[in-house]
């Protein structure tokens, strides 16, 4: 999902100078501001003809890839005047562990805006994203029927709260599931939309369904040891499910178009003017479904592998323009994600382009072939790449978590920040890296800078690899598992090599793929293929701070032999300085230290008066002294030193920029220098000059 970028609070900052105006911009914009271009007069509904079938596989090719411990088979109607929807669930189960299971537990996510005593509303406190929760389009579920061949569990449910809270319903079961055993649970159920708010609800004629139905936890752990994971929802915390196949018919009226994770597979128009459309998913972990009688759909190609995979858009009239640039990124995300890490699976990918008004609730956020965006604005025009970058970004998650699956509870970085990370990778490769975040009115801004300015510098209390849930706010959750991970892997790839860690990325995908791996099995992979990283992936995933790098001293002197007293008593000598003048040539001495939490490699590089330039290397690991001294002479006295030159640690905790030219002279010639240049470099590190 992608989360708005904004000025985070405390001690953060957004650097002013000659990227101030823009950051504002890009800001306000990133929290998904309306697309005040994007409104029409739309007129009353009317009835579509009967949509084609998809006339293809689920996969694009054949061959299950996953699992498959769950099979759902679901049959909901929606009633457009009150969007509610009634719904029956067959929802069959494997115990693939090595314990017996004597309750199973449903996940109720439309309870968690049934009122403000729910988890997520007492820590969002109303709001999501910016967007607030409307106090008169509450959302809820209820479960009218719970059998297990017969047997009626509906009285038998335990609601384990906290307090009120309904998010979470166990099942207790008639007779334990033992290892590979398989129970089928049959479930009736009625669900209230809320008015859209947190990924799902109502704006107008306009539907997002996401996490509308009841829905299994999922069990994990070692084998002998499984638990099941079904925390209540949370603010900051996404979903985590076993992957299998979903087979779901929804009825809905004729006016409206209908766009749904996995494949059409059957469309009938019945008597009462309704219509059911029977789609077919397989290898995934949710289904997601929009409904709306005004939206059309531009379509396109994506290549994959020697074969085929279709792309749609869809979105209302007036947002024609920016569909063709959400399907351009989306095609190209596709295709060089397939190609970094492991090939698209699925043959067709949708993106639902919400209308204005609910882009703010319902854009950004990821399902298995399936995704919303968002980022439509007046402002936004070609070359300003947020519409894009928000595609990019929601498709991406068809990698990290569509295949990955990772808990998203517990380690929403191996989710958010990993494809945070790719995605700046697939802008790059889309948009060439100038002009990969920004290229618009002569002004062109690399992707992860401009990242970098806009997010700022936050002092976050909470490591990376905490639980979603144990961020003390959204800001610290978002800073950390988004924008911290991105910079963490940026750095780590421009420490070993881009070869070297694209490959074992791709690595990672390849094994892990629909295998839900942790942060253990991430780090496992990453070792195999670069050697020992317990330098690095210790002090950056589970502790604070960062590096913390600058160059402590530097001086050159004029080269002479050596002066002063020499002997013991008869035999002592004096030198003079006469007697010992300055020869052609200079001794100079440069001091750099790291007094930050994470200890690294870093290069620098040394500029002479005489325009040479030497290029150094500091092969910190955090085994010695946090300074690091370089003697050396030259003919032409040292003016310039730089470090990391080539921008390789974006972990830096100082804002942009993250390394700074010093001139020599003396050491306060040395920091006036440093003042006077910072604005000048903050302008080319973000816009490229």
């Amino acid at each position: 999902m992608e989360r708005p970028l904004r000025k985070q609070s405390g001690s953060a900052r957004v650097a002013a100078g000659p990227g101030r105006a823009l950051v504002v911009v890009l800001g306000a914009g990133l929290v998904l501001a309306g697309c005040g271009a994007c409104g029409e007069q739309l007129g009353p509904p009317r009835p579509r003809p009967l949509p084609a079938l998809d006339g293809r596989a689920p996969l694009r090719v054949p061959g299950q890839r996953s699992p498959r411990v769950v099979g759902y088979r679901i049959k909901a109607r929606l009633d457009d005047s009150t969007h509610r929807l009634t719904g029956e669930v067959g929802l069959t189960w494997k115990n693939a562990g090595e314990t017996e299971v004597t309750q199973l537990p449903l996940h109720l996510y439309l309870n968690a805006f049934k009122n403000e005593t729910s988890v997520f509303m007492q820590e969002s406190r109303g709001q999501h994203r910016g967007q607030v929760a409307s106090t008169t389009g509450w959302g809820w579920i209820d479960l009218d029927r719970v059998e297990v061949g017969g047997a009626d569990l509906l009285p038998r449910l335990i609601w384990p709260g906290p307090g009120t809270d309904e998010t979470v319903a166990w099942v207790p079961l008639p007779a334990p599931v033992p290892p590979g055993g398989e129970i089928t649970l049959d479930l009736a159920f009625t669900a209230q939309l809320p008015k859209v708010f947190a990924r799902t609800g109502y704006q107008g004629h306009f539907i997002m369904a996401g996490q509308w139905f009841p829905k299994l936890g999922r069990r994990d752990g070692p084998p002998g040891f499984e638990r099941w994971v079904a925390e209540p929802l949370h603010l900051n915390s996404e979903f985590f499910a076993d992957f299998g196949t979903y087979d779901v018919a929804l009825t809905v009226p004729r006016t409206h178009l209908v766009a749904a994770t996995g494949v059409l597979v059957d469309a009938i128009d019945n008597a009462d003017g309704s219509r059911t459309l029977s789609y077919r998913a397989e290898d995934v972990h949710d289904f997601a479904w929009m409904a709306d009688p005004f939206m059309e759909v531009v379509r396109g190609t994506a290549r994959v592998d020697g074969g085929e995979v279709e792309v749609r858009v869809v979105h209302r009239p007036a947002q024609r323009h920016f569909a063709r640039r959400h399907l351009h990124a989306a095609i190209g995300t596709i295709e060089t994600m397939s190609t970094m890490f492991v090939p698209y699976p699925w043959s067709i990918m949708t993106v639902i382009d919400p209308p204005p008004d609910a882009a703010g609730s319902a854009g950004g956020m990821e399902y298995p072939t399936l995704v919303t965006t968002a980022g439509d604005s007046w402002w936004a025009r070609p070359g300003v790449r947020l519409p894009e970058y928000v595609t990019v970004h929601e498709v991406g998650h068809n990698w990290f978590q569509g295949m990955l699956a990772s808990n998203e509870g517990e380690h929403a970085w191996l989710d958010e920040g990993v494809n945070d990370w790719a995605d700046g990778e697939v802008m790059t490769t889309l948009y060439g890296q100038r002009g990969s975040g920004l290229s618009w009115m002569g002004l062109e801004a690399d992707v992860f800078r401009l990242r970098r300015a806009i997010e700022s510098d936050v002092d976050l209390p909470t490591p990376i690899a905490a639980a979603a849930r144990a961020f003390v706010d959204a800001d610290s959750y978002g800073a950390a598992t988004y924008g911290k991970t991105m910079r963490a892997l940026r750095t780590l790839l421009g420490v070993v090599g881009r070869d070297r860690f694209l490959a074992a990325m791709r690595r990672y995908a390849q094994e892990w793929a629909f295998r839900h791996p942790g942060p253990a099995d991430l780090f496992a992979v990453l070792e195999a293929e670069l050697g020992e990283l317990d330098w690095f992936l210790g002090p950056v995933f589970y502790g604070l701070g960062g590096p913390a790098l600058a160059v402590h001293s530097a001086e050159c002197r004029p080269r002479h032999p050596p002066r002063g007293v020499f002997g013991r008593g008869a035999e002592r000598t004096e030198t003079t300085a006469a007697q010992a003048p300055d020869s052609p040539g200079w001794a100079c001495r440069v001091v750099i230290k790291n007094t930050g939490t994470v200890r690294l490699p870093v290069d620098l590089e040394l500029r002479f008066a005489d325009g040479t330039r030497l290029s150094e290397h500091w092969d910190d690991r955090g085994t010695g002294p946090a300074w690091h001294a370089i003697d050396l002479e030259r003919s032409s006295p040292l003016v310039e030193v730089e470090l990391d030159p080539e921008h390789k640690i974006a972990l830096a905790e100082d804002s942009l920029p993250h390394t700074l030219r010093l001139r020599r002279n003396t050491d306060a010639s040395w920091r006036a220098a440093a003042r006077a240049g910072f604005w000048a470099q903050t302008s080319m590190s973000v816009f490229g000059l």
